[in-house]
């Protein structure tokens, strides 16, 4: 595949990196978001870890809002940056006498024609950044809808950055630079919670602004609980899907309980949310980061939507899991048998889940080891 697997070296702005001088290393990392989405939280503090130990860090975190914060959970000294600092950061970034280092944000990168302006300005930090002898890392994204001169700009920008990671093959085929690995979220320490044969509860977390499901969604999860013995449990991993939650619990009548996200903050939520996947069987969900994170915690993850999405079975299908998304198209036996035939794949699963872990771990480690190299 085109440049996918060229060496920074290749590029002739890295040939400045050899600049070397007495100041402290600094860290600058993009982690931009408000409160309501747990799972985007989630990664971004995943990648604020791997900066730590690297040099004194620098995050921006743009307008954001006290429950995002409380989830980041950074440190008394690593330097926090909001929205009408943004200049001060930029300058800080680009007129430290050291040579930094620039950590981008995780997740979906929409490069649409809104997005030109800003594009532009980060090919320009991009260059200098090199021209200084800086490193950068772009952890795994996605990209959503692509405009083609706002696609270029981006490609031309990630061509100057040291390491560019993908969590899906779609996204490094359009960009064709870097390579794939794991999302974020696997990164996160495995929880084991309960053995498997003890777990009884089934997760449903689904989008609240996509359609509700039909009724053989419904019946069919149903049906599958009733025959284990399993408690359906309507929980939401971000706020906008509490309506949803709500909805799913009440269609299932008696059979299902919801658990509002009520007066907790995101910290809370996410603790509340993560303790109650450690406890069960499945989740259901067309959400990646709650299906990623379930998994993290022995769950087994599952897509069952009318028309699923590429990006959950893309990102899975990276890691090597397949055959988790089923589309509705038939009746609620046959959800109810995609259900029984998923229960089997618990050992198969977790070995993949780890293994996702520790491929990841790689690319962490080898970004680590060639910022530490570049030091003093």
């Amino acid at each position: 595949m085109e440049d996918s697997d060229k060496s920074p070296q290749s590029s002739p702005i890295s040939r400045t990196e050899s600049v070397r001088n007495a100041a402290p290393r600094e860290v600058f990392v993009i982690l931009t978001g408000v409160s309501g989405n747990l799972g985007d939280a989630v990664i971004r503090r995943r990648v604020l870890e791997w900066c730590r130990g690297l040099g004194r860090v620098h995050a921006y975190v743009g307008r954001t809002t006290p429950g995002w914060l409380g989830q980041l959970a950074l440190s008394n000294d690593e330097v926090l940056y909001r929205a009408k600092d943004r200049r001060r950061w930029l300058k800080e970034l680009l007129l430290h006498k050291r040579a930094p280092v620039l950590v981008f944000d995780p997740g979906e990168v929409p490069l649409g024609t809104e997005h030109l302006r800003s594009e532009i300005m980060f090919l320009g930090i991009v260059a200098m950044v090199r021209l200084k002898g800086g490193f950068i890392f772009r952890p795994p994204r996605a990209v959503g809808s692509v405009h083609p001169v706002v696609g270029w700009v981006y490609r031309t920008s990630s061509r100057l950055s040291n390491i560019v990671l993908w969590r899906e093959t779609p996204s490094l085929e359009r960009m064709r630079v870097g390579k794939i690995s794991p999302d974020t979220a696997f990164g996160e320490p495995r929880t084991p919670g309960l053995p498997h044969g003890q777990r009884r509860v089934v997760i449903v977390s689904m989008r609240g602004k996509r359609p509700i499901p039909p009724a053989e969604w419904f019946e069919g999860i149903a049906s599958f609980a009733k025959r284990h013995d399993y408690r359906i449990v309507a929980v939401s991993q971000v706020d906008e899907d509490e309506v949803r939650s709500a909805e799913l619990a009440e269609r299932f009548g008696g059979a299902a309980e919801y658990i509002p996200w009520g007066e907790r903050s995101d910290k809370e939520q996410e603790t509340s949310v993560r303790a109650l996947y450690e406890t069960a069987a499945i989740a259901i969900s067309d959400r990646l980061h709650v299906l990623i994170l379930a998994a993290k915690a022995g769950a087994l993850p599952v897509e069952i939507a009318e028309s699923p999405r590429p990006k959950v079975r893309e990102h899975f299908r990276t890691v090597g899991i397949h055959s988790i998304s089923y589309p509705i198209a038939g009746s609620a036996a046959e959800v109810d048998a995609f259900l029984e035939q998923q229960i089997s794949r618990v050992e198969e699963i977790s070995t993949l889940v780890d293994d996702a872990e520790a491929k990841l771990q790689l690319e962490i480690d080898n970004f680590r080891a060639a910022v530490k190299a570049n030091r003093d």
